[in-house]
């Protein structure tokens, strides 16, 4: 496992020599800048944070935030730096190699464990010690569980995923939302018309990068009863996760409810294919409620609870803020972490982002509870049977992901079947967890 680090790393170092990356600064949160802080020309401590919104919701929502931030901390510049959330993750090894990283880093739960490892970000135990005890309560739970001891960013973004559907093309069909397997195959089957290049559902099964599996494959899992992780081992290779899959297929092989080239389109290509109208279903997080406003602001669309089979169930997945480890700034990087954690931080973030928060306090606002979107995303956190979270707790989970989905497409071909495939997977998982230990 280490071998395979430090080849990736290796390897990285070659993009380097193309790489451009922002200048470095950054730092913690008191109402003075620390000393160790270093001014820049204007007299301020300049921090970049590295992210990939701007790039999906455009940059006047983020710069609200910027503002807010500012303005609470006038000896402070926030400088966003911006990429593809495909090209972020090679980006923040190639700037860390570098000795050039930003001072906040956005961690995605899948790349924590192999940041933490490659001491790319810092513990973040001291800072979250000092937070008032209401503030700490506020953001318990299972993206604040410690790795190895130690916890490594502040969580920003927090998302279950629900079900997307055009309002036009289920009235058209005279067909309901569906709350059940059975329904959501039934309506998938009426809502496909390939003379119209019409189709029920999008979703996106491609290797790289590897986030596919937590919107298309573990939701099954979890509605047919299965488990993904127990114990620190992965449990997905059970009769409910086979039953699972096969469901999944009969969409894609057997039905053909799905939209074509399945097995290589990412997000980007399912979100698209959903804002063009002809699509009918798409599994989404509550960040899309934005992307989609923004891609096609005529188009009509609901969210609802994912359908349910043996049981509700869902994956939760989000976003931390880290500090960089050889950030210059810690002390005022820390100011911004903690800023975008609170109650008050991540209730404007969302209400300028249409993002879903973390802080429990924030959830329980009304911009929430009254959102005809983002109120489906609190009812399944508090009424579905299984709401997962795995990412924080899977040692290089890039490199787990992308296994799992590239045997599941082996699955989705006719090279294995089910059952081998989900074994495949987790013996590959199985053994990173033993060597972790």
């Amino acid at each position: 496992m280490r071998n395979c680090k430090m080849i990736a790393l290796i390897s990285v170092l070659i993009l380097l020599l193309t790489a451009c990356g922002p200048p470095s600064t950054g730092n913690k949160v008191n109402n003075e800048v620390n000393q160790n802080d270093t001014p820049g020309k204007n007299g301020k401590v300049q921090i970049h944070w590295l992210q990939h919104w701007v790039n999906e919701q455009g940059p006047d929502k983020i710069n609200e935030v910027k503002a807010a931030f500012e303005a609470e901390n006038p000896d402070i510049e926030l400088i966003i730096d911006d990429l593809p959330f495909a090209q972020e993750h090679d980006k923040i090894l190639s700037l860390d190699l570098a000795g050039t990283p930003p001072d906040i880093i956005t961690t995605s739960g899948a790349w924590l464990t192999e940041f933490a490892e490659a001491g790319i970000i810092d513990p973040i135990d001291d800072y979250v010690a000092q937070l008032p005890e209401d503030y700490q309560k506020a953001i318990e739970g299972p993206m604040m569980q410690p790795y190895k001891g130690h916890l490594y960013g502040m969580p920003i973004t927090n998302g279950n995923m629900a079900l997307f559907y055009n309002k036009k093309l289920l009235k058209d069909a005279g067909v309901d939302v569906p709350e059940t397997w059975d329904e959501f195959l039934e309506a998938s089957i009426k809502l496909t018309d390939k003379s119209k290049n019409q189709y029920a559902l999008t979703g996106n099964l491609a290797a790289e990068p590897p986030t596919v599996i937590s919107y298309e494959v573990f939701p099954f899992i979890l509605q047919a009863g299965g488990k993904i992780l127990e114990n620190n081992r992965a449990v997905f290779n059970s009769p409910e996760g086979v039953k699972a899959l096969n469901y999944l297929k009969d969409l894609i092989k057997t039905e053909k409810v799905t939209t074509p080239g399945e097995l290589s389109a990412g997000e980007k290509e399912k979100r698209a294919n959903f804002s063009a109208g002809n699509v009918a279903f798409m599994f989404e997080g509550p960040w899309g409620v934005a992307i989609q406003k923004k891609l096609n602001p005529d188009l009509d669309f609901g969210v609802a609870p994912l359908p349910k089979g043996e049981q509700t169930g869902t994956i939760s997945q989000g976003s931390v803020l880290s500090l960089s480890a050889k950030g210059k700034n810690k002390e005022a990087a820390w100011k911004f972490i903690e800023f975008m954690g609170s109650k008050e931080g991540q209730l404007l973030w969302d209400q300028a982002t249409n993002f879903f928060p973390y802080n429990k306090e924030t959830m329980n606002d009304d911009f929430f509870k009254k959102d005809p979107y983002l109120s489906v995303f609190v009812n399944e956190f508090e009424t579905f049977d299984r709401v997962e979270v795995i990412d924080h707790y899977l040692p290089n989970a890039v490199d787990l992901r992308k296994r799992f989905t590239v045997e599941i497409q082996n699955f989705i071909n006719g090279k294995k079947s089910a059952q081998e495939a989900l074994d495949d997977a987790a013996n590959y998982w199985n053994k990173a967890f033993e060597e972790n230990e």
